[in-house]
């Protein structure tokens, strides 16, 4: 052996290494370059490269709607291409990392779908069997309904059941251990919107009533089976159906905002909703899940699923009425520049994730954030997609405001009656000052009482009604779901409503007052408009 040669070759390789130690330190998150055969992008090879745009469009997204914290996992065939923290998970809480637990929403559904092919696979429960089969109890108003709803009808969300129905039991916070099943037997009141199988209408109560079945007919809680059957084999170490657990693992806070602020809120926890949309996952156990959907249910050397049930789940079963969309089973199915896409997004009133695949270049993204509400609707849909045009070497679409007419008429519905009870206090008090200064007339008739009275408090009454029972019942929401979810609106609502109230009453009050004590005998009755 050459012993000058040796040393200096171990010097180089020590300091390479600690080179590569640098670079790969200062580089934001994991990068796995992945093998051609799995289906490789037409990008950059470059993952580093390709990743820090990745990073810079990310945090430019965050900024311009000020997102507090977000959650990033990038696959690409059968690896982890990208897993990424930014921003901040909550007060005293530190930045957010790959291992920082979010809760997922409404992609929860996806995770109770796969439970259920994975008992249709075990031989425990069939697609088109009457969930009365497996809940005897289960009944809807229409009890010769409630006979007729399958497990497909509630996998495809064709069972009837509204959206507005799926909404109102949001807001509950029952832990107890037969939280799920409570709120499948109050189902006895409820009204379907349409014959089961008729058509396809989003609603919650199908998946709750999912998560019912998978606990009855294997025995043990939803929450016991998804730890055993889908987060164990996919290594996904920090994942959750416990929201307390989920804390004690360093959970994001969600935010809210109001009046352009991000205000931390913690939300109580739902548990007869949770098959439905309360799971708690991190941006590395995503990518985990992900991989399992991109490569016929396989993670590494396990399987959670067979290929044939995995295409069943993505495939497009009945269109949503939106063009070109459809929904399967616990994911909705369309094409994007002329590529078969699957995704789903979730909302909770403080977190918002979006789960975007390009099937046939096994690609997923998925993003997630610890804030909601009408500043950042969509925005996650949007970053998902924008970060999966990236890794392809192309660019994202830019943000466009949403001007449809529905999403006008939306807020529209929700603001103007504030405006205008503002302007209506304001255009009162103004009359009231000015009747204050000139007085009353002697002779006050019938239609004196009636302008000056009787009317604004029939507009009062009106107003108050728009703002507590109208826009709740326009925008879908009960206000208790609105106080969480559009808590700056509804602040402005009962705030608007409750000056209606107060000033309403001391005008009344007032005014009657001076009609009594304080007539001015030496004017002639008015017109009614200008008492």
């Amino acid at each position: 052996m050459n012993t000058p040669n040796y040393f200096v070759k171990s010097w180089i390789a020590i300091i390479c290494g600690l080179l590569a130690i640098l670079v790969s330190a200062s580089l934001p998150a994991l990068a796995v370059v992945v093998p051609a055969s799995a289906g490789q992008l037409e990008a950059d090879p470059d993952y580093a490269t390709s990743f820090l745009a990745v990073d810079a469009y990310i945090e430019e997204q965050m900024d311009e709607v000020n997102i507090p914290g977000l959650g990033l996992a990038v696959v690409q065939g059968d690896q982890v291409a990208y897993v990424q923290g930014y921003g901040k998970a909550g007060p005293g809480k530190g930045a957010v990392t790959p291992q920082t637990p979010f809760l997922i929403g409404s992609t929860t559904k996806a995770f109770t779908a796969l439970a259920i092919m994975q008992m249709v696979e075990a031989g425990q429960v069939e697609l088109d069997a009457p969930v009365q089969t497996y809940l005897p109890w289960f009944r809807v108003k229409d009890e010769q309904a409630s006979a007729l709803i399958t497990l497909r009808h509630l996998l495809n969300q064709t069972s009837g059941f509204t959206n507005a129905a799926g909404t109102e039991g949001i807001v509950a916070h029952d832990l107890s251990d037969n939280a799920i099943e409570t709120s499948g037997r109050r189902l006895a009141e409820v009204e379907l919107g349409r014959a089961p199988g008729e058509a396809h209408e989003y609603s919650n109560l199908n998946f709750n009533i999912l998560g019912l079945i998978v606990q009855t007919v294997s025995g043990q809680s939803y929450e016991s089976y998804v730890q055993e059957h889908i987060f164990d084999p996919l290594e996904m170490r920090h994942s959750f159906a416990s929201q307390d657990e989920a804390i004690q693992d360093g959970m994001a806070n969600g935010y809210l905002p109001w009046m352009g602020l991000r205000l931390p809120v913690t939300i109580a926890f739902n548990r007869g909703n949770l098959p439905s949309g309360y799971l708690i996952i991190s941006a590395e156990d995503m990518a985990h899940y992900l991989v399992a959907q991109l490569n016929d249910g396989r993670y590494g050397s396990l399987s959670v699923l067979s290929p044939q049930s995995v295409t069943a789940l993505h495939q497009a079963a009945v269109p949503t009425g939106t063009p070109e969309e459809f929904y399967g089973m616990g994911w909705y199915a369309g094409t994007q520049d002329g590529e078969a896409t699957v995704f789903h997004a979730g909302d909770n009133a403080n977190f918002q994730t979006f789960i975007f695949m390009l099937p046939d270049k096994k690609l997923g993204v998925a993003v997630m954030t610890n804030v909601n509400g009408m500043p950042v609707r969509n925005r996650a849909d949007e970053i998902a997609r924008g970060v999966a045009a990236l890794v392809q070497g192309k660019q994202p679409q830019p943000h466009t405001a949403d001007t449809s007419p529905l999403y006008l008429l939306a807020m529209g519905s929700g603001y103007l009656p504030v405006v205008l009870s503002v302007l209506w206090i304001a255009w009162t008090a103004f009359r009231f000052v000015r009747r204050q200064k000139k007085g009353v007339p002697a002779k006050r008739s019938f239609w004196w009482y009636f302008w000056v009275i009787a009317l604004p408090l029939v507009v009062d009454i009106a107003l108050i009604w728009t703002l507590l029972v109208g826009i709740p019942m326009m925008w879908g929401r009960s206000l208790a779901l609105m106080s969480q979810y559009f808590s700056d609106l509804f602040t402005l609502i009962m705030l608007s409503a409750l000056a209606l109230f107060a000033w309403g009453v001391v005008r009344t009050v007032l005014t009657l007052r001076q009609a009594k004590h304080s007539p001015r005998l030496d004017r002639t009755l008015e017109e009614p408009l200008n008492a």
